[in-house]
């Protein structure tokens, strides 16, 4: 018991925290500049106080109590960003487990959840690219307000889709349904309302399903969602209202009507033409490929399961491979990001996978594809985008220290366990993994049996076909 006028001793323990950190190691700052190899970063506070040789460290901090690290043989970087999340989606395994099954509050209680494995995985701001209901809004307050630990997260809304675009997944005599992460528009009139809408909700992004995708339909690729005078619309009700827009746009035509309109951002750009490269120069936009998704389905194997568009994924990733690689040599900014969210992609997993694909499949440095996943990536976060990404004086000290050199080797990147250290705001991320949870039956897609139990009159007994 402490007397009054008397300093509790937690309390005096708080206020002897030391005021920061001094990492010293190989310094890569997040641009395309070469690494300081015999560097310094000073962590002051929730931000980054100072960048360069070591040699160079103002004496002041050795003299202030800050804690030093030595990182002999280490990195320090920029924390990553993902540039393609969906943190509601909670590793559904199908269309109809994320719009049908669970409630939306057990949808949340599952984001706040798998946020910390993505932070924990060095993935200090994310975009968050569809949400369904108002989760990914409640999960960025939630983590902003000092709740829960998590990213920094930029959301959009519930994707604007039509009849053609990719979440209009469901027979037409069904109700579209509440738990679908977009919304069904109808005309123009449509579009403006519930653009208006969301931004009445706090997103920070308007997102359009301008394409079908290969997991829904065949023909996914043969057209745009909307036409070039509807994108306009959309584009340009969303900037006057002071938002960032992004588009699903695997087709040709989509991704050119996109960039025509000036769309921000555009998710996937597979099929991109010179048209559409040369639309993206002129009006200033992104390409966030997200290939990550359809690498890990054809490795999974999914099409000897029965699941549809193995084949069209592997022809979507060729044209990917040439398509990307001439939109980024003609000056398209590429981002990296990973669809998290969905089962073939878990949380915590595979943020830093893009990454070694940027380097393997479109011929990236490790440098670029850094970049790619750090700095570059800042583009989409129109809220605090000038505070992290890069080691630099005043940004945010969101920072990274991996083992090794992730410019020899890239696929460092994707062993967060092995991480000596991660900050977020100048203070060290806890690394303890959450506990595993239990999938709730009320979850899953409910299925009989995956295939059919025929009768083999030859043999006498049943058999179950795929």
């Amino acid at each position: 018991m402490f007397k009054i006028g008397e300093t509790p001793t937690f309390l005096t323990i708080a206020m002897q925290t030391k005021p920061g950190y001094i990492l010293k190691g190989r310094v890569i700052d997040g641009t395309l500049d070469d690494p300081v190899e015999d560097g310094a970063v000073v962590l002051e506070g929730e931000r980054i106080g100072w960048v360069g040789p070591r040699a160079s460290l103002p004496e002041h901090y050795a003299r202030s109590g800050f804690e030093t690290i030595d990182l002999p043989g280490r990195s320090i970087m920029p924390g990553l960003i993902d540039g393609h999340t969906h943190i509601s989606f909670g590793e559904s395994r199908s269309e109809e487990e994320n719009a049908l099954y669970t409630s939306v509050e057990f949808r949340t209680a599952k984001a706040l959840y798998y946020a910390k494995k993505v932070l924990q995985a060095g993935v200090t701001s994310a975009f968050d690219a569809a949400t369904t209901y108002n989760v990914a809004q409640a999960v960025r307050d939630a983590i902003d307000s000092g709740m829960f630990p998590g990213p920094r997260f930029t959301v959009s809304g519930k994707q604007l889709t039509n009849h053609q675009g990719l979440e209009d997944s469901f027979p037409n005599e069904m109700q579209f349904p509440p738990g679908q992460s977009a919304v069904l528009v109808k005309n123009k009139d449509d579009l403006i309302e519930n653009i208006r809408l969301q931004i009445k909700d706090e997103v920070d992004a308007i997102k359009v399903s301008g394409s079908n995708d290969n997991l829904i339909t065949p023909d996914a690729l043969g057209s745009s969602a909307f036409t070039l005078d509807e994108f306009r619309i959309i584009a340009d009700e969303t900037h006057r209202l002071g938002r960032l827009c992004s588009v699903h746009a695997r087709s040709r035509e989509s991704a050119l009507y996109a960039a025509q309109a000036g769309f921000d951002n555009l998710f996937h750009a597979s099929y991109i033409d010179d048209e559409g490269i040369d639309a993206c120069v002129k009006n200033g936009c992104v390409i966030t490929p997200t290939l990550t998704l359809l690498v890990n389905l054809l490795e999974a194997k999914q099409s000897s399961a029965g699941v549809s568009g193995a084949s069209a994924f592997a022809r979507e990733l060729e044209a990917a491979s040439v398509n990307l690689r001439r939109a980024y040599e003609a000056g398209v900014p590429l981002i990296c990001g990973s669809e998290s969210g969905w089962s073939p992609v878990p949380y915590g997993q595979w943020h830093a996978r893009e990454m070694e694909i940027f380097v393997n499949m479109l011929g990236f440095t490790p440098r670029q594809a850094i970049h790619a996943g750090t700095l570059a990536a800042t583009r989409l976060l129109p809220r605090y985008g000038d505070q992290v990404g890069k080691l630099e004086a005043g940004r945010l000290a969101d920072v990274l220290v991996v083992p090794g050199n992730p410019l020899e080797d890239i696929t460092l990147l994707q062993k967060p366990a092995r991480f000596d250290h991660i900050f977020k705001g100048g203070t060290p991320v806890d690394r303890t993994p959450p506990a595993p949870r239990r999938r709730m039956w009320y979850e899953r897609t409910k299925i009989f049996l995956a295939g059919l139990y025929e009768f083999d009159e030859a043999a006498g007994k049943g058999r179950l076909v795929p």
